[in-house]
């Protein structure tokens, strides 16, 4: 050998394998027993499947977590915006209009009751939503049922309320359009335009509030204006009546005026004249003669007709003639023929 071998050392110590805590540590002199060896490995493989099963189960707990967490969210934005729509729709007109319905508007008074009564019960429900817990799933998942439970309410407090204001408007719909039918059928004859009527006929079949509302008003003013013409004509007639009446009685009943300046004053007195019977049975006539001066325009007697001439019967024996006497009234007045006895 051309290289240089180094001596051997004698004093090196063999290297020593690890012990591990499965190892069983027996006298030099004695041998491992056969059903050691086996015993050893399953032990490890138990280690083993201990680590596996504990990891494997924190990681599934994690995810049933993270899945809990998820549905709890998703039932809080669901919540959230059902007490929202709530919310919205309790300040909205169509129920603000709804609630101020008279009973006397409604055909059933008992649909604003019910509204009313709804309507703060649901004021009342508006609670405060509650948050989502973390950390532990039996809570999470009772948590989340809860909040699913208060976004059913909320949605279904919004149909309770708009089913009570229809309610309210279907009972003024049915009012207004009795009223109306019973003005079409009242107002036949009475309107100065038919074709109100006609319209309003119309609207009540289309069950339209505003239509009707406005036909309604049109067959009002039309009944109005018949009413005051009829009125107007009425009162020009019974004035034309009135008129006609005193005419006629103007030209029926007259007065004496006396002359032409102002009238009869001033006849102070006035003494019958009359027939006085003569000597021999005849009878001479002597006319009527004021007592009195008169003034103004005067008045002058209406001259009497003269009676034929009396034979004279002597001493008033029987000649065969009949007496005859004048009766004159004191008036004036033209005298008439009545027998003397």
């Amino acid at each position: 050998m051309n290289e240089k071998e180094e001596p051997m050392n004698m004093n090196v110590t063999p290297p020593v394998e690890p012990v591990t805590e499965f190892e069983v540590h027996l006298p030099p002199d004695r041998k491992h027993p056969k059903w050691l060896v086996p015993l050893i490995a399953g032990g490890t493989a138990v280690v083993v499947l201990a680590a596996v099963g504990t990891g494997g189960y924190l990681y599934w707990n994690h995810n049933q977590l993270t899945a809990a967490s998820e549905e709890c969210a998703t039932s809080y934005d669901k919540a959230v915006k059902a007490q929202k729509k709530l919310t919205e729709y309790l300040e909205s007109d169509a129920v603000k209009t709804a609630i101020t319905v008279k009973d006397s508007e409604v055909k059933d008074a008992k649909t604003v009751a019910v509204l009313t009564s709804t309507v703060k019960t649901a004021e009342k429900t508006k609670t405060t939503i509650p948050e989502c817990p973390s950390g532990n799933l039996t809570d999470i998942r009772a948590m989340t049922k809860e909040i699913d439970g208060l976004a059913t309410a909320y949605s279904r407090t919004v149909s309770e309320v708009a089913d009570r204001a229809d309610a309210v408007n279907g009972s003024k719909l049915d009012k207004i359009v009795a009223d109306a039918t019973k003005i079409l059928n009242d107002s036949k004859g009475r309107v100065k335009d038919d074709k109100t009527r006609t319209a309003l006929e119309n609207a009540i079949k289309s069950k339209d509030g505003k239509t009707i509302s406005d036909a309604v008003k049109a067959v009002n003013d039309s009944i109005k204006a018949k009413s005051d013409a009829d009125a107007k004509a009425k009162a020009e007639k019974e004035a034309q009546a009135a008129d006609n009446a005193a005419q006629a009685q103007a030209d029926n009943s007259g007065s004496y005026m006396g002359g032409t300046t102002g009238g009869y004053t001033g006849y102070t007195g006035y003494t019958g004249g009359g027939y006085t019977q003569s000597q021999g049975g005849g009878y001479t006539y002597t006319p009527q003669q004021p007592t009195g001066g008169s003034t103004g325009g005067g008045y002058t007697p209406t001259p009497q007709p003269q009676p034929a001439p009396q034979p004279s019967q002597g001493g008033g024996g029987d000649d065969g003639y009949e007496d005859i006497c004048w009766a004159v009234d004191t008036s004036g007045k033209p005298g008439v023929q009545v027998p003397c006895n």
